[in-house]
């Protein structure tokens, strides 16, 4: 490896250094130290570090004075407030990557913090240090967190978060006067509380219960309290700066925010007493997909948040900033589910009784337009097959994003399948094929309001026209009145629905979208009340196909309702 190409060389190391045993010492012969030295001179400088690492598990003798002196260089750089924040960062990961249990090397990390750090630079100098396997880390980081501005001690504390050592020393913290508990955010209090380490959890629970820490235990008794809120009327444009500022980290609404929570744009179909039982007791009937984990490595470092995706070979997880975390399979010694919601409780703790309000009228507000979220109703991917075969490519869907989309000036909200992790779509019942028989007959959406139309991304299925009987029923829309009363609008092959396979266009539905090849197509239904409609059902018809629906949103009757 001494003569090949550099660039070569450093990818074959990262690759070793990544695994390669701990103790995984090897015999090396006088050529063979040899060898290393030369390779050692050839390489750039972040692959010197891994080397100079690399050999000391082996057991290297010849190169530990070129590890010292590398430290040396690294430390400089680091610590010269000239060089650029890219560089010193990189130095910082280069020394903890080959000095990864030398306490020396995380200090001389944390004394080059000072309050002329910006917060860039301390945010990647903290996060090099808490790579470090040195035992004394986390009491290297409560210690310095004195020097730390404002901006930066966060930082530090989510850092001592993701170690069992550092978080201990973070409790220590607590204890000495350093540390508040009204520095660490709900998240942070409910990860003490729920700590993997039985010790730690107990203590962390204790300390903050003795400091009015932890929120009310009792969800119930909580929500009575806050319950009259719903019936105040807020301002919109408050409940919007409450929601940036303290929602908008794992929520989108209306495109604005971050895909880590549930998307809260269609959130308006809702009373506002359900909404509020939903802030106040997230866990209640918290979906699987939106459930914390908690995994530790076998270095100790401990990630909670959401499993967003695995590979046969990592983890990949967001926590609640919707920071993204990629683990490797084999350095995971534990992974502990928990049944509760990502979003923790005690949110009445960070927003007064006015944030609420407004938050609740920001959420419910109602123009002409109201998207419906098919989320909790959808029963197939449409990234995969859909109708013989998951692994059928013709039998696909997709849209190259999945941002809101307008048919005219009808807007749809889709729901982002997660590559192809998430239902995304309602494909009802058919006789047909290996997948429809095994799809329900019937959904229900929530409604809540009276409508003038209900649009429907729809009007495609499989074994539709030109297939089947032309003027069978596909889909039926069922109104469930507030009253009682239901009222049916059926859909019919070749009259409103069309084979999805092409472009194949009916009188009663129209072209909207073309998904690679296949299409989904535009209708609307029109109710004959103008009375609340407390439910929508989509019913599959009587015929022999199996009728996709995309997206619905509500044409209100009149503007700014509110439920």
């Amino acid at each position: 490896m001494a003569t090949g190409n550099p660039r070569t060389n450093a990818v074959i190391l990262d690759g070793l250094q990544a695994g390669w045993p701990r103790d995984g010492e090897v015999k090396l012969s006088a050529e063979s130290e040899d060898r290393l030295v030369a390779l050692l001179e050839s390489l750039p400088g972040p692959a010197q570090s891994q080397l100079v690492s690399l050999a000391n598990r082996w057991g290297s003798k010849k190169l530990e004075e070129y590890g010292a002196k590398l430290a040396e260089t690294l430390v400089e750089t680091i610590q010269d407030e000239e060089a650029a924040e890219k560089a010193r960062i990189e130095a910082a990961r280069q020394l903890i990557s080959f000095l990864p249990r030398n306490e020396d090397a995380v200090a001389d990390i944390l004394e080059s913090i000072s309050p002329r750090t910006s917060p860039s630079l301390a945010q990647g100098l903290i996060e090099a240090v808490g790579r470090s396997e040195a035992a004394e880390a986390g009491n290297l980081i409560v210690e310095s967190l004195g020097s730390m501005t404002p901006s930066v001690r966060p930082i530090a504390l989510q850092v001592l978060l993701g170690r069992a050592d550092g978080t201990a020393a973070l409790l220590d913290g607590v204890e000495d006067g350093l540390i508040r508990f009204t520095e660490l955010s709900l998240d942070q209090k409910q990860r003490l509380a729920s700590h993997p380490d039985a010790k730690i959890a107990a203590r962390a629970k204790e300390m903050l219960a003795s400091g009015g820490g932890l929120p009310n235990a009792d969800r119930q008794k909580v929500l009575d309290e806050l319950m009259p809120l719903v019936e105040r009327q807020g301002d919109v444009a408050a409940g919007k700066v409450v929601f940036t500022k303290q929602c908008a980290k794992c929520h989108t609404y209306k495109g604005e925010g971050a895909k880590v929570g549930p998307d809260l744009t269609g959130m308006a179909i809702h009373p506002k007493k359900e909404l509020l039982t939903h802030i106040i007791d997230p866990s209640r009937s918290v979906e699987g997909n939106f459930r914390v984990y908690t995994v530790v490595t076998d270095d100790g470092r401990v990630t909670s948040g959401l499993l967003a995706s695995e590979t046969r070979t990592t983890v990949e997880m967001f926590d609640a900033e919707g920071k993204r975390h990629v683990l490797q399979r084999d350095e995971i010694e534990e992974l502990i589910a928990s049944p509760k919601s990502l979003m923790p409780e005690g949110f009445e703790k960070q927003a007064t009784p006015d944030d609420l309000v407004n938050l609740l009228e920001f959420l419910t507000q109602r123009g002409r337009f109201v998207p419906i979220p098919l989320d909790k109703v959808a029963t197939i991917v449409s990234t995969k097959g859909m109708f013989h075969s998951r692994e059928s490519t013709v039998e696909r869907m997709a849209f190259a994003d999945w941002s809101p989309k307008s048919v005219g000036e009808v807007p749809f909200m889709l729901v982002d399948p997660d590559g192809d992790r998430r239902p995304n779509v309602v494909l009802l019942h058919g006789p047909q094929g290996s997948l429809p028989p095994q799809m329900p007959r019937a959904v229900t959406l929530p409604c809540n309001t009276a409508a003038k139309a209900i649009h429907l991304l729809s009007g495609v299925s499989g074994w539709g026209h030109p297939l089947g009987s032309e003027g069978s029923v596909s889909l039926i829309v069922r109104l469930h009145y507030a009253d009682g009363e239901t009222e049916d609008h059926a859909l019919k092959n070749g009259v409103h629905f069309a084979d999805y396979i092409r472009r194949v266009d009916v009188p009663e539905s129209k072209f909207a979208f073309d998904l690679d090849g296949r299409q989904i197509r535009y209708l609307s239904v029109q109710p004959e009340r103008d009375a609340v409609i407390e439910r929508i059902e989509l019913v599959k018809g009587p015929d022999q196909t199996a009728p996709i629906v995309m997206a619905v949103t509500i044409e209100t009757a009149g503007e700014n309702q509110h439920p």
